[in-house]
């Protein structure tokens, strides 16, 4: 089992009308001690092939897609969706099968519009909260692809989530709004759990060279699964990897 490790954001809240410059005065810290109060995680599947997981109905078995071939060469020359197929696994015992039919798989959806560019900042991405009661947005300064920022927004009150030289993106809420889940780093990444609840961030450690992302909660968001690639193949923008599961404690 591999646990995660904490880190604590500042929980005091600025104006959404402050300067940019009082919002990032909030730092979240990393914490000295290895946390278990957030889950512990396992892996789901060993073949460095599957990509977008997805919870079945009843929160039993986690849909997924699986590249068919083990070697890069036989790619070549072939659409990619000639080259994968639907499949599931049983949480209980990694049972594998196939799928006689697609299933859903969804990314999230971004709202258009609603907020204006903060001074020097531009807005790229807003998602909002299940309950619509919370907002995050992901912003880039000027051209500089390598400088997005997450802020979280509750009524007229904002903070930035995210600091630092390495570029957080946005990747989902959790199906209740607890959690907002935030893929930071560019050639390699790391998933950052922020519980809502609690005003703590928690970061899934990794050994630095692979890429974490594509989470997907549970309907009652007490698991979660995620994709940790090596990038060895790609399907489109996405890459193709293990399944990795964390069940939360409460």
């Amino acid at each position: 089992m591999k646990r995660i490790y904490p880190l604590i954001f500042a929980i005091a809240l600025s104006c959404s009308s402050e300067p940019p410059e009082e919002i990032r005065a909030n730092r979240f810290l990393d914490s000295q001690s290895t946390a278990d109060q957030l889950g512990e995680i396992s892996r789901l599947t060993d073949d460095n092939r599957s990509v977008y997981p997805a919870f079945a109905p009843g929160d039993s078995i986690v849909y997924f897609h699986r590249l068919l071939v083990s070697e890069a060469d036989d790619t070549t020359g072939r659409s990619p969706w000639e080259l994968i197929k639907p499949f599931g696994i049983k949480i209980a015992d990694k049972e594998l099968y196939t799928l006689s039919s697609e299933y859903k798989y969804s990314m999230g959806t971004p709202l258009k519009g609603g907020l204006d560019d903060i001074p020097g900042e531009i807005v790229v991405k807003e998602v909002g909260s299940p309950d619509g009661e919370i907002l995050a947005y992901e912003t880039i300064i000027g051209n500089d692809l390598s400088s997005h920022t997450v802020y979280l927004t509750r009524g007229d009150s904002t903070i930035q989530l995210t600091f630092g030289s390495q570029p957080c993106f946005i990747d989902r809420f959790s199906n209740t709004g607890r959690y907002l889940n935030v893929i930071c780093g560019r050639r390699s990444s790391a998933l950052v759990i922020f519980d809502m609840n609690d005003n703590t961030g928690y970061k899934i450690p990794n050994d630095g060279n692979v890429f974490d992302y594509a989470s997907f909660f549970s309907s009652d968001d007490k698991m979660m699964v995620f994709i940790r690639s090596d990038k060895q193949y790609s399907l489109g923008p996405s890459f193709f990897g293990d399944i990795w599961l964390l069940r939360f404690h409460d």
